[in-house]
């Protein structure tokens, strides 16, 4: 009698903790809160360390012999050398309650091209909150795609599963549309849909250069946007198609807001999945305090794919979601078939 008591208090604590935690204030999951305003994500993006080349000597053009009797020409000055030049200036971030928004006529869509990506595939995230032994499982995120014909389409649902969910049911869909340009994605539309019905969108008019962002179906402000500019579940996937060894920093535009994203590079890394280790390249963003940050690792072997995403909100709660199934064209990785 006694130990049933002790495994009935047990169950009893384990459902208090989990009642406690899914119901404390702010409590969601990743991603659905976009970055405010006054919440600007800045960064330097370092290039990915290669070996340093020697450039080699080259020889002084031969000096031209003086002809006689000329008069002898003024001296030009000749600039400092490289260590004795001034530094230029850091970029100063923007004010925290603006976003600098830049001319419409440079935001020009680009054409179709093609563009070494999947036709189609799904990734299957578990969502944990916490770190380490603290960590507690709370749901999953599916992303699936299509690409065709120079259009993608993009989608995510997110969701608590298990005994959180019978707490607390969370389903949140987010989706993005639009081309392929030779510079990546190009989205043209982004939606996020709360309990069945919609909340957030984005339309990117791109022939105006301007971005209409809405709530609840309700106009909330049109948006100057800028080459490149992207969704905050597109910007996900741009990652790894612009490559990450490069320096990327992106306008991020959703229902609420417009703000400036800035990725560095971290390094190559090994990644243990259910389907095997994986080589990918990491980059994130500055983890500053009271802001938002996130990180990607992206597979090399599987043209830079998402298999983890580490997000950290203002309050300094992390969510991280890692990949357990991967599908691609139709074929999964051989270590998952068995």
């Amino acid at each position: 009698m006694s130990i049933d008591r002790r495994l009935l208090a047990a169950l009893l604590l384990s459902l208090l903790v989990h009642v406690l935690a899914v119901s404390s204030p702010g409590w969601r999951l990743p991603f659905l809160d976009e970055p405010e305003a006054n919440g600007m994500l800045e960064a330097r993006l370092a290039p990915k360390p290669a070996a340093r080349l020697e450039p080699a000597p080259v020889a002084p053009p031969p000096r031209p012999a003086p002809k006689p009797k000329a008069e002898p020409r003024p001296r030009l000055p000749q600039p400092a050398p490289a260590e004795h030049m001034p530094a230029p200036a850091a970029a100063e971030a923007p004010e925290p309650a603006t976003v600098p928004e830049p001319v419409p006529a440079a935001a020009a869509a680009p054409a179709k091209a093609g563009i070494d990506w999947p036709r189609k595939g799904r990734i299957r995230f578990v969502v944990t909150r916490g770190e380490g032994e603290q960590g507690m499982l709370i749901g999953e995120s599916t992303h699936t795609w299509r690409y065709d014909d120079g259009r993608y389409a993009l989608r995510t649902v997110t969701e608590t599963t298990g005994l959180v969910a019978l707490f607390r049911e969370v389903r949140i869909v987010q989706s993005s549309e639009g081309v392929v340009g030779p510079e990546g994605l190009v989205p043209q539309t982004f939606e996020v849909e709360r309990k069945g019905k919609p909340a957030e969108g984005v339309r990117f008019d791109w022939s105006s250069g301007k971005a209409a962002l809405t709530v609840g179906g309700q106009l909330r402000r049109e948006v100057a946007l800028t080459p490149g500019a992207q969704d905050i579940l597109s910007q996900i996937y741009q990652m790894g198609l612009v490559g990450a060894a490069a320096r990327l920093e992106m306008m991020i535009a959703t229902g609420k807001n417009y703000g400036r994203y800035a990725y560095e590079a971290v390094g190559d890394e090994t990644l243990a999945t259910p389907f095997g280790e994986l080589r990918t390249w990491h980059v994130k963003t500055p983890a500053l305090p009271g802001e938002q940050a996130m990180e990607l690792w992206l597979a090399s072997d599987y043209r830079n794919l998402p298999v983890r995403i580490r997000f950290i909100d203002r309050k300094g709660e992390v969510f991280d979601q890692n990949a357990v199934e991967l599908e691609i064209d139709g074929a999964r990785p051989a270590a998952q078939e068995k």
